[in-house]
């Protein structure tokens, strides 16, 4: 009776352990990639490149400006290999590599550019010189200007 007892309290204890082997095996694999997986770089055009795009945005029309800067970020991210079907989910990808507040400005920018592109009669109601700011700071916090 003994070595039943024995043989379901050890069924019980390796049913409860994997789980907590399990989480503690992926908590110790996040924390290699953090320490030893080389990070992405969004340095990926050219020197200068990125500079002379960001100053032809710089020139256009304030709704334009908006949609362009907004482009070109998500070109950034699809060029540094971030995954995602949209610009939306390329974003979420990169939310834990930069600081928060930079990351939910970039997100309040990209939705007016979503409201400018899909609404009527939104270009009036915003401050297309700080969107493009929020836009811009968002590369520089990426890195995106390093080449430079």
């Amino acid at each position: 009776m003994s070595e039943n007892y024995n043989h379901k309290r050890k069924r019980n204890v390796d049913s409860i352990g994997s789980p907590i082997f399990a989480m503690l095996e992926k908590g110790i694999e996040r924390l290699f990639d953090r320490i030893f997986k080389p990070k992405a770089t969004f340095a990926v055009f050219a020197p200068g490149e990125l500079t002379s795009l960001w100053s032809n945005i710089e020139t256009m029309e304030p709704k334009l400006a908006v949609i362009e800067a907004d482009k070109l970020a998500d070109m950034v991210l699809r060029k540094a290999g971030v995954r995602g079907e949209s610009m939306a989910d390329r974003l979420r990808a990169v939310e834990k590599t930069i600081d928060r507040s930079v990351y939910q400005r970039m997100w309040e920018a990209h939705k007016v550019r979503n409201e400018l592109v899909h609404e009527i009669g939104h270009s009036a109601h915003f401050d297309h010189q700080a969107e493009v700011a929020k836009i811009k700071t968002f590369l520089i916090a990426l890195g995106a200007f390093k080449n430079d």
